[in-house]
C-alpha cells in the first residue's frame, strides 16, 4: 500500500514535467506571453506566419519588399477564401517580380505597388487589428532574418495607420488577362 502511494506521488510529480518537455507549437498565445521571436526559415519563421494567418478572422494588411513563400502565399489565399479581407502592398521595383503576385491576383486579393519607396527592409503584417508580424524575414522561401509576432492592439493600430498611409500613394497592380 505504501509502495503504491509512493508511485502515485512520483507520477504526479513527473507527469507535469513530461508535458512541459514537449516541443512547443508555434502559437504565441499558448506560450503565455504577448510576443514570440523566430529566426530564419529553419527557425520557424514561415510556420509562425502561416499559423498567425490561419487565426485571422477579419482582415490582414501586408507590406513587404517581396512575397514569394509558397506556404505564406497559400495561407493568404486561404484567409481570403474564408472571408478575411486581405490587402498587400509590395515596395519598390522588385515588387512586380514577386513569385506570389499572379497567385494572389487570381485569388482576387487587393495588390498595390508602392513605387514611392523603392526599398523596404522591414516586412510587416497586421492581422485583425490585434497582431503585428514584423521583421527582416522577407516572406520568401529560404530567407534569413528575424521575425516578431506581437499581440498588441495599440501597436497593431499604429502599423495599420502606417499601412494606410502607404496604400494612399500606392498604385493598384494591373493584372494581365
Amino acid at each position: 500500500m505504501i509502495r503504491a502511494m509512493w508511485w502515485l506521488v512520483v507520477l504526479s510529480l513527473l507527469v507535469p514535467l513530461a508535458a512541459g518537455a514537449q516541443t512547443p507549437r508555434v502559437q504565441e498565445l499558448e506560450q503565455g506571453r504577448p510576443w514570440a521571436a523566430y529566426f530564419s526559415a529553419e527557425g520557424g519563421a514561415p510556420q509562425a506566419v502561416v499559423e498567425a494567418l490561419g487565426r485571422a478572422r477579419h482582415n490582414v494588411q501586408v507590406q513587404a519588399s517581396t512575397l514569394g513563400s509558397p506556404e505564406i502565399t497559400a495561407a493568404l489565399v486561404e484567409a481570403h477564401r474564408r472571408g478575411v479581407a486581405v490587402e498587400v502592398i509590395l515596395n519598390g521595383r522588385r515588387a512586380g517580380r514577386s513569385a506570389s503576385v499572379p497567385t494572389l491576383a487570381r485569388a482576387g486579393i487587393r495588390l498595390l505597388r508602392d513605387a514611392t519607396h523603392t526599398v523596404g527592409e522591414t516586412n510587416a503584417m497586421v492581422i485583425d487589428h490585434q497582431v503585428v508580424v514584423l521583421g527582416s524575414f522577407s516572406f520568401a522561401p529560404s530567407t534569413e532574418g528575424s521575425l516578431l509576432v506581437m499581440h498588441d492592439p495599440t501597436l497593431a493600430g499604429r502599423y495599420s495607420e502606417n499601412w494606410q498611409l502607404h496604400a494612399a500613394h500606392s498604385e493598384r497592380y494591373a493584372t494581365k488577362p
